[in-house]
């Protein structure tokens, strides 16, 4: 039965803390860590660095929580409408630029008929252009097919 009440009084207790706008989401696990003065309990989250990494959605420069979109840039390394193998090379690609580029923002995207895949979320043109000279060097095969776009970024 503690166990039960424990488990439906979770959720309003995510919902509160989320509300509080001083808190991060590391503060959030924090507090549930620490043992309730009526029960005792607690609650221990398990999970791989990669996910708080890449699901939390950090700001790398700063390290803060970022908080919407807005307009931008971002270099399109490619696109096709060839449909037998364009969704392929488009994942292939992605996961090309990952390896090479862990931190930076990689976005694959379908709209009929062509599969895109763009880089980045910069600010300004003249930083995504700065950007697009390192991924020339790290994929010389998709020099052609790169070229700076203005798109909703995450910022």
């Amino acid at each position: 039965m503690r166990y039960l009440l424990l488990l439906l009084s979770l959720p309003f207790s995510v919902i509160l803390f989320a509300q509080d706008n001083n808190s991060t989401t590391t503060d959030i696990f924090q507090k549930l860590a620490t043992r309730d003065s009526i029960s005792g309990a607690k609650v221990t989250v398990i999970q791989d660095s990669a996910i708080e990494n890449s699901m939390m959605n950090r700001n790398k420069d700063t390290g803060t929580l970022k908080t919407g979109t807005g307009a931008g840039f971002r270099i399109q390394v490619f696109s096709s409408n060839v449909q037998r193998t364009a969704k392929a090379e488009a994942f292939n690609i992605e996961k090309e630029i990952r390896t090479v580029f862990p931190k930076l923002g990689v976005y694959v995207s379908y709209i009929s008929p062509f599969w895109k895949v763009r880089v980045g979320d910069f600010k300004t043109s003249e930083e995504a252009q700065a950007f697009r000279s390192e991924l020339i060097a790290a994929f010389p095969n998709l020099r052609n097919a790169m070229y700076t776009v203005k798109d909703k970024i995450n910022y």
